[in-house]
């Protein structure tokens, strides 16, 4: 199974293989598996993804408290590990291919750039409703004043079952953001909810409120000696954007969660900037089952900036834990902002909506 993270740098795409400190403008890549939606289960490519009309939520309509069958059937289905030997499909990550980009205005997408594509995938590439469809299932869930930072909308493929949906920042505005889904994996419901969840967690924790971008950085995101410098000189956490402010979620977190992990994992992901990928994997997998009561799951040991979004996510599907563990504080660590919890409560009207 394979849920890993590539980081995109600005002007070519850079992998790095879910290291935390590339250089440059990063944008976060989650993975379907394999065992939760093949390629024979999806629609033929021809005919594209089964479109159905969502549901609309009723602006005047009080939050609902949860939906729990549906919530917990979100929880099940990300319910594996990513960087375990037995369970992983490997470190190779397959072709992605833009198909069409679209500039965002609220809750509408225009101006579609159909893209130079393979021949085999222009049906995909054509198939404008199911790329609507993804689109309004991402403004459903999300609140629009939490995405206003969203510029473009971006449809890609690399195949049915890899890379599922990806934020980044645009390659106009470093304030801007770019939200990414590829139209090959839409019939994964699922693992779809919770990436889009997941990769909102990014936007909450990574934009321009609580990570001032660095501009220096976002221009010349090939400059190591530079962004070492600025991860020196900044001093709180440094996710890769920019420096996190004082009192934003992310500077909260890894000061309160990371701070006594990080001499013991720093090594390894050092690992992540080399050739032997492999061993990579399998020390962040021995690492999480060294720490496993401190992560909600392996794939959270990642970096922080995965951590925090990986907790979001969970934070929004799952029930109000106890708190006897770390990784259950980290769900908790959101209940400490009484704004976090409405916007769970927004977030899940619209998801209880959406499954009724």
């Amino acid at each position: 199974m394979n849920k890993n993270m590539v980081w995109i740098v600005t002007g070519v795409v850079l992998l790095c293989c879910a290291i935390v400190c590339c250089a440059g403008v990063v944008g976060y890549y989650y993975f379907t598996t394999e065992e939760t939606v093949s390629a024979t289960e999806l629609p033929p490519v021809a005919e594209g993804p089964q479109v159905t009309e969502l549901p609309s939520v009723p602006a005047t309509e009080s939050p609902v408290a949860a939906c729990p069958a549906s919530m917990q059937t979100i929880i099940d289905a990300v319910q594996y590990s990513v960087y375990s030997p037995d369970d992983s499909s490997g470190a190779d990550e397959p072709d992605s291919v833009n198909l069409v980009i679209y500039s965002v205005d609220g809750d509408q997408i225009n101006d579609p750039q159909f893209e130079d594509v393979p021949s085999k995938l222009k049906s995909l590439q054509k198939d404008t409703s199911s790329q609507q469809l993804a689109w309004d299932l991402f403004t459903k869930l999300i609140p629009a004043d939490q995405r206003q930072v969203v510029s473009e909308y971006v449809v890609f493929t690399d195949g049915p079952s890899n890379i599922l949906a990806a934020v980044e920042q645009s390659y106009d505005d470093p304030e801007q953001w770019m939200v990414e889904v590829d139209s090959a994996d839409l019939a994964d419901r699922e693992n779809l909810y919770f990436t889009l969840v997941h990769e909102f967690g990014h936007l909450l924790t990574l934009g321009p409120s609580q990570v001032p971008p660095d501009v220096e950085v976002y221009n010349d995101p090939d400059d190591a000696d530079l962004y070492d410098r600025k991860v020196a000189a900044c001093p709180t956490y440094f996710p890769g954007e920019g420096c996190s402010l004082p009192t934003s979620y992310i500077n909260a977190f890894y000061d309160h969660f990371w701070t006594a992990l990080v001499d013991e994992w720093q090594p390894i992901d050092d690992l992540g900037y080399g050739d032997d990928l492999e061993t990579y994997y399998d020390e962040l997998y021995a690492f999480y089952e060294r720490h496993q009561d401190e992560f909600v799951d392996d794939y959270a040991t990642t970096n922080p900036s995965e951590d925090i979004a990986e907790s979001f996510a969970y934070f929004v599907f799952s029930s109000k834990p106890a708190g006897d563990a770390v990784a259950e504080q980290k769900i908790l660590f959101f209940y400490e902002h009484p704004e976090l919890v409405t916007l769970r409560s927004e977030i899940l009207a619209s998801f209880c909506q959406l499954e009724e």
